[in-house]
């Protein structure tokens, strides 16, 4: 078990590092109702991930991945493709030219959709919102990476279960920890809160970028010295 959470760092640190959800989370501390809104948005990011956990081992255990010969090769390919798909996506955010401004707007009007959505949310909302953005960012490919490595180990289920977990978990820390941090550390805590926020949204694509690049190398090193090795 120990061996198996070692093996899934990149995975938590990954999934721990999600700037679009750090900032998704900044904007809600920032809203009328924030505890609500958090937990709302959170929670649903949290019970995705763990719905998509609880499939893919219900899945592999199903299918003995567990007992395939040569874990280390299926979990190197998982991290190499990972890892180019990353490299990939950092390399494009860095050449892609930024969209042209517009008058002098500040970072709050440069947001996407999703985020602009945030600024008065209804609990409908904040779950429509959380649930696209679970689903369509670069966590699902790390999330999957982790699940990988979870469902081929040769471990009792309950362990498993314990690593997909831990996986979940982790997922939801850029919501956890942010929260915390407003809550115990008062106005000075906060106003440190909305100017990380406001750095990150002046920032969005050289920090997005960045992710994606170190990350993608992480993988890609991985995958190519477990299938190597």
């Amino acid at each position: 078990m120990a061996e198996l959470l070692v093996q899934l760092v990149p995975e938590i640190l990954g999934l721990a590092a999600t700037p679009a959800a750090i900032v998704a989370c900044l904007l809600l501390l920032g809203s009328h109702r924030p505890y609500r809104n958090v937990t709302v948005f959170g929670g649903t990011v949290l019970v995705v991930y763990g719905a998509l956990g609880a499939a893919a081992l219900a899945v592999g255990r199903g299918a003995g991945a567990h007992d395939t010969d040569d874990p280390a090769t299926v979990r190197g390919w998982i991290g190499l493709v990972v890892g180019v798909l990353f490299l990939v996506g950092g390399a494009v955010a860095v050449v892609r030219r930024p969209p042209p401004a517009e008058g002098a707007q500040g970072a709050e009007d440069q947001l996407p959709a999703w985020a602009r959505r945030l600024a008065s949310p209804t609990p409908l909302t904040l779950a429509g919102v959380a649930t696209v953005l679970a689903l369509l960012n670069p966590n699902v490919a790390i999330f999957v990476s982790g699940v990988g490595s979870v469902v081929t180990a040769d471990l009792p289920l309950g362990q498993q279960a314990v690593g997909v977990l831990v996986l979940v978990l982790a997922s939801v820390l850029d919501y956890v920890l942010p929260t915390v941090f407003y809550a115990v550390t008062g106005l000075p805590g906060r106003r440190q809160l909305h100017a990380v926020r406001d750095w990150l949204l002046r920032h969005d694509r050289a920090i997005g970028a960045a992710v994606l690049l170190v990350f993608g190398a992480m993988f890609t090193i991985r995958g190519l010295t477990q299938l190597l090795t």
